[in-house]
Order: structure tokens, then sequence, then C-alpha cells
């Protein structure tokens, strides 16, 4: 089964205003990072990064694993 070409160029031209979307909020936050508030972590990924140490290890754990 084939695609319609109106429809791909419906999901083309979808994809286009995504990307053009993602520049221009990489560009805001670019030039105001001053107003970008990173929101805290839900509890339940807090539990998780502590039951797996995501996000923690240092180098100096990681050769101690290693070894």
């Amino acid at each position: 089964m084939t695609m319609h070409p109106s429809l791909s160029y419906d999901i083309i031209s979808l994809e286009l205003e995504m990307r053009a979307r993602d520049a221009e909020r990489r560009r805001f936050v670019l030039d105001h990072p001053d107003q970008i508030i990173r929101m805290p972590r839900k509890p339940w990924l807090r539990a998780i990064g502590r039951f797996f140490h995501l996000g923690h290890r240092t180098p100096r754990s990681r050769r101690a694993v290693r070894a």
C-alpha cells in the first residue's frame, strides 16, 4: 500500500513546522537564560534516581566500580 502524495506533503510540512518551532525555542533559551526556571524533579523520579544512583557518579566512583 502506498501513501497518497497529499498525506506525505502534510507530514513533511508538519515536520518543518516542528523544526522551526524547536529552533525558535532554542534561540530563545540561548538569548534569555535568566528567564528559564528549572522545575523540581517529581518524587518518583528522585526515588528512581536514588535507587539506581543516576547522575551522582564521579570519575573516582567509576574507577572504583571497574577495579
